[in-house]
């Protein structure tokens, strides 16, 4: 796409989607440009591609198209997951990212992982700047629930072993040790809890890494990880947030808006934060396209679809899986 970038020491963003996504992943890294601190900042992005059509790339090149960015296309096997289960806001593309260690280059330590669904208003320095020290992940905890005893698929948490007081992370924004994601196989073992525990993951991917991260992770500033359910709390005490001011800071002052439940590119969403979508979508080969009627349609079919084959791999699962979800382990 363009020129090699520079020896120097680039900030290295991973991201993953399959046609679907790939116009929010768009909006998502151009934001990430828009905003960076210095015109001296370099961005290797790697992209996980999980079946992006080449016209769309054309697309997604042309509108990132900058002497700060060089992207690295790399092709995913798609068939590799075909018995994870799809959600009806979760493609197959959302468990690329448990296998980064595997496709990136062992010369780099740390990536930035950006969810597609994302628009970053914070300089991505800061947050490249942040020690990760012996944590194999940085995250932020969940808007809600963020504690083990609270999330649906932990339910079992119990016959797993886990401390229900536990603090459950999101997987949208991560920090990554790379180092350290490949010595304790942390995204096999994410894959191998999915398949033991079909029967009671609600969120898989992110499930699966807070069973097998607890405890381990550590906390980045939670304006890092704006979530849409800090509209819906009537105060800092119904929050996650341990005081009135991270409470106001990250409603008002966020450095990345998660629209992690209702997509803002689709008609049925009602995040106060749609227009601050719109206007980065607008600066892309995407510009002016708006949802339909017809697309909200065709996304509800496609959804049956997707459920009708989860329950199929469920089944074929249930019956082939050497060991039931009380016979799981998950610590690291």
């Amino acid at each position: 796409m363009q020129s090699h970038i520079p020896d120097a020491q680039p900030i290295v963003v991973v991201c993953s989607a399959d046609e679907i996504y790939a116009m929010p992943l768009t909006v998502t890294i151009y934001s990430v440009l828009s905003n960076l601190a210095s015109k001296a900042t370099k961005i290797l992005l790697f992209i996980m591609d999980g079946g992006i059509k080449k016209a769309t790339k054309r697309k997604i090149e042309s509108s990132l198209r900058s002497n700060q960015l060089e992207i690295q296309w790399i092709q995913i096997d798609r068939n590799q997951y075909k018995n994870l289960p799809e959600l009806r806001y979760l493609t197959v593309a959302a468990y690329y990212r448990l296998l980064v260690t595997e496709v990136l280059p062992k010369e780099f330590e740390k990536v930035i992982y950006l969810d597609s669904d994302m628009v970053v208003l914070g300089p991505l320095e800061e947050l490249w700047q942040v020690e990760l020290g012996d944590k194999p992940v940085l995250a932020i905890r969940n808007g809600y629930p963020h504690l083990f005893s609270l999330v649906p698929g932990l339910s079992n948490y119990k016959e797993l072993g886990l401390n229900p007081d536990s603090l459950y992370f999101n997987s949208g924004l991560l920090v990554i040790n790379l180092q350290k994601w490949r010595e304790d196989r942390i995204g096999a073992k994410a894959l191998e809890f999915i398949e033991q525990n079909r029967a009671t993951i609600h969120d898989p991917d992110q499930d699966a890494l807070n069973a097998v991260l607890e405890g381990q992770w550590g906390e980045l500033d939670p304006r890092w990880n704006q979530m849409p359910q800090i509209y819906e709390f009537s105060d800092w005490k119904e929050s996650p947030f341990d005081d009135p001011e991270t409470y106001q800071s990250v409603l008002d002052d966020p450095l990345i808006v998660h629209y992690a439940i209702s997509k803002p590119w689709h008609l049925a969403c009602n995040h106060p934060a749609i227009p601050l979508f719109e206007h980065y979508l607008d600066q892309t080969a995407w510009a002016g396209v708006r949802d339909t009627r017809l697309n909200l349609f065709i996304r509800k079919v496609k959804r049956e679809i997707r459920s009708w084959r989860n329950s199929r791999n469920e089944n074929y699962a249930s019956s082939s899986l050497p060991k039931t979800a009380s016979e799981s382990t998950v610590k690291v």
